[in-house]
């Protein structure tokens, strides 16, 4: 199989360093009328005389964005424990197989048979942009696909996965010995995506063209939001593109917004402190996890 062309460190694009990009992501993966310039993106959620911390996490920093808001560090010294969307401190080893069973036709199939021409096409312009061989995603699945441009960029533009606040506060978990948990599973999130039908699948890769556009446009703007704590900025930037279709915005957001809250009111209920993190995207908008919470009669202060 041939390899696109050079990355800035020198190696080539092949599937196998694609996968363990991509699989490093995590999620690639955003309130209401607060003073965004004195927030973070963190709340303190309380009920009775229980409370946790809630941060959005953003997956792409850069080293000058550090060291995190001293809230923010603050809350994680607080918390006895740490749980994140998935729990990157107990991702299987074997990561690499389970995306790999998931992000690749094994029936002879290809992703120019399962797109339609226009999407193919635009597909090829954004590879080609990327300096990827179309050859090295002939047989990935469209949301694979939609992943690994995106993952190739963030890397290209002097991004981090490394550097994400999730993977950064696991990390710092890991170091001091901090217990961590996930809300799912690394291999429920392969099966989420995969269980899409060609149709979401395709909007999902097309979803993808936009989120690249914005990370040329909006970078620092998405930065600065995340940092100030701006969330009614960062719905309009990050979710801007998934909204233009719904069906996947409905199953990648909203349904997963609907099953967390229950675990969330169950971290809660057991009174020990802890730090949850989740994608920005998740807490903001009506559909967004603080909205939820509120609705059940939970108080939230932004901090």
């Amino acid at each position: 199989m041939k390899v696109a062309q050079a990355s800035p460190d020198g190696t080539r694009w092949t599937v196998r360093r694609v996968l363990i990009l991509v699989a490093s992501l995590a999620w690639l993966a955003v309130g209401h009328g607060i003073d965004a310039q004195e927030k973070t993106f963190l709340w303190k959620v309380s009920k009775n005389d229980r409370s946790l911390y809630l941060l959005g996490s953003i997956h792409y920093l850069r080293k000058e964005n550090f060291p995190l808001h001293k809230s923010i560090i603050e809350a994680f010294n607080a918390s006895k424990r740490l749980v994140l969307e998935i729990d990157l401190n107990r991702v299987s080893s074997d990561v690499q197989k389970v995306t790999l069973d998931k992000a690749v036709y094994r029936d002879g199939q290809t992703l120019q048979q399962n797109v339609s021409k226009e999407t193919y096409q635009l597909t090829e312009q954004q590879a080609a942009k990327l300096g990827i061989d179309m050859e090295v995603m002939a047989t990935m699945k469209p949301w694979f696909v939609g992943l690994t441009l995106v993952a190739i960029k963030l890397q290209l533009i002097g991004l981090d996965p490394n550097l994400g606040v999730d993977h950064y506060l696991a990390e710092r978990a890991k170091r001091s010995g901090k217990p961590t948990g996930g809300l799912e599973t690394l291999e429920f999130q392969m099966r989420l995506l995969d269980q899409m039908s060609s149709r979401d699948q395709e909007s999902f890769l097309r979803g993808s063209f936009a989120e690249l556009d914005l990370l040329d446009t909006d970078l620092e703007q998405i930065v600065q939001a995340w940092l100030k704590g701006d969330g009614n900025l960062l719905e309009t930037l990050l979710l801007a593109g998934m909204k233009e279709h719904p069906e996947v915005h409905e199953k990648l957001i909203v349904d997963r917004n609907r099953r967390w809250v229950p675990q969330i009111e169950k971290i809660l209920a057991q009174g020990d402190g802890a730090m949850v993190v989740v994608g920005a995207a998740h807490l903001v908008g009506k559909d967004g996890v603080i909205e939820m919470l509120k609705a059940r009669g939970y108080r939230l202060e932004q901090r």
